[in-house]
């Protein structure tokens, strides 16, 4: 299980990584979306907002109204933030649960897969 300021850290890395990645930035554009992170295990929430090409903050609780709701345990959040797992693996095997649009969910399978091959 990983610490709310271990998923924080490797969000921050991973946000970093995203918002340098040009490819990314083109993937991005015109999507500004309200996400929600929840994890299993620990029961937490988190969100985060896609805006101008750009991904936002982590901040702790579900803030709003999300266009996406991204359910894992901890470990996977933090795993996936620092690449140390292959995101569709985990989405077909169905331990990581997307709920939003279809649209959106595709959007944000690509974009994660984009980040994980880009590192």
């Amino acid at each position: 299980m990983a610490t709310a300021d271990e998923l924080a850290e490797a969000y921050g890395d991973w946000r970093g990584r995203c918002n340098a990645n040009p490819r990314l930035a083109k993937m991005l554009r015109g999507w500004d979306r309200t996400v929600h992170l929840v994890t299993s295990d620990t029961g937490e929430g988190y969100t985060l907002s896609v805006a101008g090409s750009v991904l936002g903050e982590l901040r702790s609780g579900l803030v709003g109204a999300p266009d996406l709701v991204v359910t894992a345990t901890s470990e996977d959040f933090t795993d996936l933030f620092w690449g140390d797992l292959n995101p569709s693996e985990k989405y077909l095997n169905g331990e990581i649960v997307l709920a939003g649009s279809s649209e959106d969910v595709m959007r944000l399978d690509a974009m994660s897969m984009v980040a994980f091959l880009d590192q």
